[in-house]
């Protein structure tokens, strides 16, 4: 922090990640002068089996990618379905002009990346190609093997370091999160988000470019606002505190974000404050405030066509439109937090008030029923689809079981039906899909008997 004030310091070199910052046996180590190396790890005191083992992981890490015309159609898809809502990827950092070279391994790193970001899009399907064992044949995968066959290989590649620019590192991380895997997928996102957001700071994104930063102020901006909004999304997802705070970040006046954000990106960056908010209603409390009805959103309540206008979206693709519309409902669903007891106890005469309470139930049964139908529209996979999934098969379950109308039960089992069936159609896609939709199944079916 202090070297980014005091002058003559080349920041060229601050964002090169010292070896002394990585916490395993890298390549850097082996490489490294005997000055820059951490006490105890050299190449004299690593274990044989590690010297031998690392040459050998990186290039089977660094062959985990498509073939040539697979590859640039599936950056072309990352650019036309992800990269104008959340602009993650710098087009021209060095990893991404340069040619792909193993001498060079962020220009293959940082492509892996991309292709783990955008292999969930149907688009991609067709170009899902990996090199299948010592055949040297390339073999058709479905979007789970081939994102599963990646982030393995991103996973080891960061563990022996071999991206060392902290701001190339950066985007690698973010994009890692597109990923989620088994039961213990969501805490694997959760690290990699937090470091991420640690590399940031650590490359001083939290602070003003100066003029002769080799990152200029317009790409901080974007850069800082993605890795801002993917934060609020991720702790939404797997549940954990946000780590980015607009407090501790410097970011320029609202208006004068929104005149340097892309319209797509903009909406997403004001959806990412309202979710900011929404999730407050989340924070630990004491259990009697609980119990009450009061975790709900107690302010006015933007309309999203009003957004479409202000915003003007309506020249980015229709497959973006509909994310960003999901987004909104996803955020109007959890908006409204059911108390955690089945007596209510009235809400504090101090407190929120009875009409916003009722705003915020209806808004969290529409919002919900939107879901599932945006979900049957093609859209493009963000992180959150399998989680907005889960959310409306949630509040359909929550409606089946309080109704007590029989025509109003009717119409809650049909919108159960309709969101299981986009969980297994998700399925093929997202493993969380599947989880989800099995267990949803299983709920259903006890909640449908005892209902009968």
């Amino acid at each position: 922090m202090l070297l980014s004030v005091c002058p003559g310091i080349d920041m060229d070199e601050l964002r090169k990640l010292p070896p002394s910052r990585l916490l395993r046996p890298s390549f850097q180590d082996m490489r490294a002068p005997s000055s820059e190396r951490r006490p105890g790890v050299g190449p004299g005191y690593l274990p044989m089996v590690v010297r031998a083992v690392l040459p050998y992981l990186e290039i089977e890490c660094l062959q985990v990618l498509p073939p040539p015309q697979d590859l640039d159609a599936i950056i072309r898809i990352y650019r036309h379905e992800i990269h104008p809502v959340l602009p993650i990827v710098d087009f021209d950092t060095p990893a991404l002009t340069d040619p792909v070279s193993r001498e060079n391994p962020a220009t293959i790193v940082l492509r892996q990346a991309i292709c783990l970001a955008a292999c969930k899009n149907i688009s991609a399907r067709q170009h899902l190609n990996l090199l299948e064992g010592e055949s040297g044949r390339y073999s058709f995968m479905t979007p789970r093997d081939f994102a599963d066959r990646l982030f393995g290989a991103l996973k080891i590649t960061q563990d022996i370091g071999l991206v060392d620019d902290r701001v190339e590192l950066v985007q690698v991380l973010a994009l890692m999160t597109f990923h989620s895997y088994g039961p213990d997928g969501d805490d694997e996102v959760a690290r990699l988000c937090g470091q991420a957001v640690h590399f940031a700071y650590s490359a001083g994104l939290h602070y003003p470019s100066r003029p002769e930063s080799p990152i200029q102020e317009a790409r901080r901006v974007e850069l800082l606002c993605s890795l801002y909004a993917l934060d609020k999304v991720v702790a939404m997802v797997v549940g954990r505190p946000a780590l980015v705070r607009s407090s501790e970040i410097y970011l320029p006046q609202e208006d004068g974000i929104v005149k340097t954000l892309a319209p797509g990106f903009a909406l997403l960056f004001r959806l990412s404050q309202m979710l900011d908010r929404a999730l407050d209603l989340y924070g630990a409390r004491p259990l009697q405030e609980m119990e009450r009805e009061e975790c709900v959103w107690d302010t006015s309540w933007p309309e999203f066509e009003d957004l479409v206008k202000e915003y003007k979206i309506q020249t980015i693709p229709s497959s973006l439109q509909t994310c960003l519309e999901l987004l909104y409902h996803v955020i109007g669903v959890i908006s409204y937090r059911p108390p955690q007891s089945s007596t209510v106890e009235p809400p504090d005469s101090e407190g929120t008030s009875l009409l916003s309470i009722q705003n915020s139930k209806i808004r969290h049964k529409y919002c919900a029923q939107q879901i599932s139908f945006l979900l049957s529209q093609e859209v493009s996979k963000l992180p959150f689809i399998p989680y907005a999934a889960s959310l409306s098969l949630t509040a359909a379950l929550r409606n089946m079981q309080q109704t007590t109308l029989e025509s109003t039960r009717k119409i809650a089992e049909n919108d159960v039906e309709r969101s299981l069936k986009l969980l297994e159609e998700l399925a093929e896609t997202y493993w969380h899909a599947e989880s989800v939709g099995r267990v949803g199944r299983q709920i259903y079916q006890t909640v449908h008997n005892e209902g009968s």
